[in-house]
């Protein structure tokens, strides 16, 4: 990792968007949960957020929900007294694929988390399964899997010695060379299976592309033409690919509008006239805090120059936004973009990792983009 930027989330799970062609049905979802009792069970989709709930009755639930049984988009089954979804050592949710018949989702809680699960009825999730199963290097991953997982134990459970150490990053390293085998040998097969809906939906969960406008190209160049327009994970990464396209230099900066601290709204395009530099950090990067005494030098030399700092942060916590600024006395325009999907700015600017800045012009263009250290007051010393 470059310890100058910290990274986000990988493309693959900011999905949030909708598309055109949907076809949806009610379908109806029951099982049963050993533990969960009388506790509420969720359905969520990837766009729509919760779409149906309902409380179990002495470890069994049923709903019927109007989901896609049509492009293979991953549901979540999420038991909310388990934790919140996102990492975490437990596993609130089981993630499935629907289809037009009735589902029925089987599991128990152990631990805290939900484990043994069976999904019956959703033939996608079966196809799934199975190219899941017919993968060369499974064999692999299990046997160095389970060898990481006792230095794990041995590490974090036993003895933290320097010896437990060593093996668990020796075991670490096997298993992520173990994964990219793998990898490889999904992108190899991708040939022969291009215009499979289950296949595109299998690479995209297990051979994500790199988060960046050459990784998606060449990921989606393998795949034709009807399963880019039938699979929604495809179609999310050509949307993200067009908007990479829309934040490249000599573009013009997609206009959003967020709040201030006093909840007021600000948008990009009231800079309009104005050199802006759109910041995007957040009070728990460090290497953001790091590059904050360089934009608050340029803008202290250049801000009687027609020149603008608009620091959008990314912190889901108000309170430690407000603090930081506090702390770094950042004399410019903050606003917080704690949204995901829809309305994101750092969505809309395919944001990977903070820092990030681009380097608008009057006329709303793009001109520079991560523009660091003392590079940015040199360029601006010959711009402005």
């Amino acid at each position: 990792m470059d310890s100058k930027k910290v990274i986000l989330k990988s493309l693959a799970v900011i999905c949030g968007l909708s598309f055109a062609q949907a076809q949806e049905k009610s379908v109806t979802i029951s099982g049963r949960i050993d533990g969960v009792g009388n506790q509420e069970v969720r359905l969520m989709d990837p766009i729509k957020g919760e779409v149906a709930k309902v409380s179990a009755l002495q470890d069994s639930f049923s709903f019927d929900a109007i989901i896609n049984v049509s492009d293979q988009r991953f549901y979540t089954l999420h038991v909310p007294s388990l934790g919140d979804l996102g990492p975490s050592m437990k596993r609130p949710a089981i993630y499935f694929i629907a289809g037009p018949d009735p589902i029925r989702i089987n599991a128990k809680i152990m631990d805290g988390s939900l484990t043994n699960e069976k999904i019956i009825g959703s033939k996608a999730m079966d196809d799934f399964n199975a190219a899941h199963k017919s993968l060369l290097t499974n064999k692999a991953i299990e046997e160095v899997g389970k060898a990481y997982n006792d230095a794990f134990h041995a590490y974090n459970t036993v003895s933290q010695t320097e010896d437990n150490l060593k093996v668990l990053k020796e075991q670490g390293r096997k298993l992520d060379s173990c994964y990219r085998l793998q990898r490889a040998e999904i992108i190899q097969r991708i040939a022969a299976n291009n215009n499979s809906l289950t296949w595109a939906t299998f690479a995209s969960q297990y051979a994500a592309p790199q988060s960046n406008k050459e990784g998606l190209t060449e990921f989606l160049s393998q795949f034709g033409e009807q399963v880019k327009k039938e699979s929604y994970y495809l179609q999310n990464f050509q949307t993200h690919l067009k908007r990479y396209s829309q934040t490249e230099v000599g573009q013009l900066a997609p206009d959003f509008e967020l709040a201030q601290l006093d909840g007021k709204t600000v948008a990009l395009k009231s800079f309009k006239g104005k050199y802006v530099l759109l910041d995007f950090w957040a009070s728990w990067c460090g290497p953001c805090r790091k590059e904050m005494p360089h934009v608050k030098a340029a803008y202290n030399q250049f801000k009687d120059k027609n020149f603008e700092v608009f620091a959008v942060s990314i912190d889901s916590s108000k309170p430690a936004w407000e603090k930081a600024m506090k702390e770094d006395d950042m004399p410019f325009v903050h606003v917080l973009d704690s949204k995901e999907g829809q309305g994101s700015a750092k969505l809309l600017y395919m944001v990977q990792a903070i820092p990030t800045n681009f380097l608008i012009d009057p006329n709303g263009k793009i001109v520079a983009k991560n523009l660091r250290g003392e590079e940015l007051a040199k360029f601006l010393a010959t711009t402005l």
